[in-house]
């Protein structure tokens, strides 16, 4: 990338001016000019050297002079390089790597809000995804299996209903023999259900899981009817 002449030129005295307040300690024109022209072996003049300080350190527009081809490769010299040519490319060098540092500084947040992006939609559709799996596979259903509920994902199947914890933990089918208990301090430890002249016996009081609108009964006591009667009344499906 080539610098503008005016503006390459402007750096340099700049940074020979900065190098001469630095080694000198001076802060007047005059003063660093004098120094600058021992330390140039008065390759130029004192006088010269005021005139770069004011036309491009003061910004004085009318003391501005375009040094010479020769004073260009004097100062750049003094800067340590073999001549103007070399500060020029050394110049333009920096400005390139600069640029591409630049470049390279956009390209890499570019990449990181790519990243970043791409992130954020990846956690939010793992979200919904999440949300829709746990919605579809929620076990929010029960279905009888057997002699107990098992949760399922509702999806209405035969005998399937609303999830209640409390039944799916209490409510249990058993099998009624002559030696079940059926009373623990006068109260009833299972409840059944008549239906088509035969009963089903249950641990917990609710609706018959097969039969709809068939509820279950407490079995009670009656002191008048022995326990064998009261077994054929309801018509026990015995497992004997």
């Amino acid at each position: 990338m080539e610098i503008e002449k005016d503006e390459l030129i402007q750096e340099l005295i700049e940074l020979v001016f900065v190098k001469a307040i630095k080694a000198s300690k001076k802060t007047k024109a005059y003063g660093i000019s004098r120094y600058l022209e021992d330390v140039l072996n008065e390759k130029i003049k004192e006088r010269t050297l005021t005139r770069y300080y004011d036309g491009y350190i003061l910004d004085k527009k009318s003391e501005r002079r375009t040094p010479s081809e020769h004073n260009l490769n004097i100062l750049s010299q003094y800067l340590g390089y073999e001549n103007y040519r070399k500060f020029q490319q050394s110049r333009e060098y920096e400005i390139v790597k600069n640029e591409l540092r630049k470049e390279i500084i956009s390209i890499n947040n570019k990449l990181n809000k790519i990243k970043r992006i791409s992130l954020f939609v990846c956690l939010f559709l793992l979200t919904i995804s999440l949300l829709y799996i746990s919605k579809y596979y929620k076990k929010d259903c029960m279905v009888w299996v057997g002699d107990h509920y098992e949760k399922v994902r509702c999806s209405n199947l035969v005998n399937e209903r609303e999830l209640d914890e409390f039944v799916l933990r209490e409510y249990k089918k058993v099998y009624v023999v002559k030696d079940y208990v059926l009373y623990k301090n006068t109260e009833p430890t299972i409840l059944y259900t008549g239906h088509n002249n035969s009963a089903d016996f249950f641990t917990s009081d609710d609706i018959h899981p097969i039969f709809r609108g068939v509820y279950t009964n407490p079995i009670i006591k009656n002191p008048i009817r022995p326990k064998q009667k009261l077994l054929g009344f309801i018509k026990i499906n015995s497992s004997e």
